[in-house]
């Protein structure tokens, strides 16, 4: 392999690809990055075995080769050459990186030894890249950031017809989408009993929602299919391929976890809530995070304490109706729902001293979340 390349046009994509390398795996090829050429284009690829990345970029190609490099070492050299030509030549196990006045030689693993990422089987479902950029980072915070449940580290997903539904949990708080689409943008006919339906990893779809970010293409859709197996999830933004591996197992039932009657439904401005809540967050750090919050008629009290810290009490104007209602959650729960919301006002609807709350943003259809209180002592 003997390319040309300029270091601006391949840095961007190769910091890209290395987000997705198996920097922690027993099997060395895959701390390292394939890096293969193509119709005048270079191809990189890099996976940990459950999320595979290949991206590819235009370079002048003299030589066609392939060949896997160190991530961390390549990216940390063509991040330190600014605005320099790259020339890359690789011959037998070795890859040269040369400019004007600069020569490296990195010791390579073949390309055979590199595992083959799953591409796509079936015909894609289009679903508009806005929409997803939008809506992930709503729920996504929601599922479990630990393996010790695998299943809760997963998104619920489903793709119908005319809707796309997310659920998120970790088993104290829900989160909860409903956005539709137009069934025009689906290339497959999406019957009722053929309805998209799989439990995609949360670290996936954050990875999804950097490369919509950082996507310069202009494509307005993102295509998402099956991998032949079907075990696989695949995501194409612009020039680059995503591939995911499903999460097995049995999802909660979420709908009989969202509360269906209420005690009291308050409606408060989000921004000073959110300031209450971190306030209160202030003196409770020591106490396992918990709040306790008081509805009264057109207002609501936020109050914590700590034995060694002392306490706090926050009065906030709220629309209430109902009767009276004193609940405690843990902190962070309400304070990640509020932080990531761009509405005016709150919903929040108690069902009991004991019971779940539900939080909705006033003037945004189909979101929700559900916060488990705690009992206290």
């Amino acid at each position: 392999m003997k390319i040309k390349i300029l270091q601006q046009d391949l840095l961007p994509v190769l910091q890209a690809v290395s987000r997705s390398v198996g920097v922690r795996s027993t099997l060395p090829v895959l701390a390292n990055i394939l890096i293969r050429t193509e119709n005048n284009r270079l191809k990189l690829s890099a996976t940990n075995l459950e999320v595979g990345i290949i991206k590819t970029v235009n370079t002048e190609v003299y030589e066609e080769g392939e060949l896997t490099v160190p991530a961390k070492t390549f990216l940390d050299i063509i991040a330190s050459l600014t605005g320099e030509t790259l020339e890359i030549e690789s011959k037998s196990e070795q890859l040269k990186i040369s400019t004007q006045k600069f020569n490296a030689t990195l010791n390579c693993i073949p390309a055979s030894e590199f595992p083959v990422i799953p591409i796509s089987s079936d015909k894609p479902i289009l679903v508009n890249s806005t929409v997803l950029l939008n809506t992930l980072p709503l729920i996504t915070f929601s599922a479990a950031s630990d393996d010790g449940r695998p299943v809760l580290t997963g998104i619920l997903t489903e793709i119908k017809k005319d809707s796309l539904e997310f659920v998120a949990t970790d088993g104290f708080r829900l989160a909860h989408k409903h956005t539709k689409i137009n069934p025009d943008t689906t290339k497959v006919d999406l019957k009722e009993k053929n309805n998209l339906r799989v439990l995609i990893p949360r670290r996936t779809f954050e990875e999804v929602a950097r490369l919509i970010s950082e996507d310069s293409s202009g494509e307005e859709n993102i295509e998402i299919s099956t991998s032949e197996n079907q075990n696989q999830m695949v995501f194409k933004i612009g020039d680059t391929q995503l591939s995911s591996r499903l999460i097995e197992g049995q999802f909660p039932v979420w709908e009989k976890i969202v509360p269906q009657k209420f005690e009291n439904r308050t409606i408060i401005d989000r921004v000073e809530l959110l300031k209450a809540c971190k306030l209160a967050a202030v003196f409770s750090r020591s106490e396992a995070n918990i709040i306790k919050i008081s509805a009264f008629e057109k207002k609501i009290v936020l109050s914590s304490e700590a034995k060694e810290v002392g306490g706090q009490e926050t009065q906030l104007e709220a629309d209430t109706e109902g009767s009276e209602i004193s609940i405690a959650f843990n902190s962070k729960y309400l304070i990640d729902i509020l932080s990531v919301l761009a509405c005016l006002q709150v919903s929040i609807e108690f069902s009991g001293n004991l019971s779940p709350a539900l939080v909705k943003p006033i003037g945004e259809e189909g979101l929700e979340y559900v916060i488990m209180p705690i009992r206290l002592s």
